[in-house]
């Protein structure tokens, strides 16, 4: 059970979460701004998600989206926990620790296993999963059959 979300009236198609935070910098893919332009050439509504000043808020920005994109991060168990649907790319984390129920695709890098919890910088771990692959499974996330029922967010 969620609590209710603050609603700050970003909602769109698809929601990209870009931020990786300095414990796991390998996290952020370096192919967001190119996915964008390519979701965006679509005609989808796309926002990326801003810093909120609380979770509550942020809760709200990611379940009124149809499909999340990003990491292994917060935001991730959010629309796990909401019944958006997301595409998550595992750069340097474990992809077998996330249940996805059938919310999510999950894209595992072909180098995880180089860079399986380590904690520095490499630019091939933010380079290893290719553009269109992300673009193609969002776009199939987005066409996939809604699922059954939304879990509810109660007070």
């Amino acid at each position: 059970m969620l609590p209710e979300p603050i609603e700050t009236g970003l909602s769109g198609d698809v929601a990209i979460t870009a931020d990786a935070g300095p414990i796991w910098p390998m996290k952020k893919w370096a192919y967001y701004g190119e996915l964008n332009r390519r979701l965006e050439d679509q005609g989808l509504i796309l926002n990326v998600l801003p810093k909120r000043s609380s979770l509550l808020e942020h809760l709200a920005d990611v379940r009124n989206h149809c499909c999340l994109v990003g990491g292994d991060s917060l935001p991730m168990h959010f629309a796990l926990g909401t019944g958006t649907r997301c595409v998550t790319l595992f750069t340097c984390t474990s992809p077998w620790e996330i249940y996805d129920y059938g919310m999510q695709t999950k894209i595992v890098s072909p180098l995880l296993e180089e860079f399986f919890y380590k904690r520095g910088y490499d630019e091939r771990a933010t380079t290893a999963i290719t553009v269109d692959e992300v673009f193609e499974a969002v776009m199939a996330r987005l066409e996939a059959t809604p699922p059954v029922a939304r879990v509810a967010i109660i007070q």
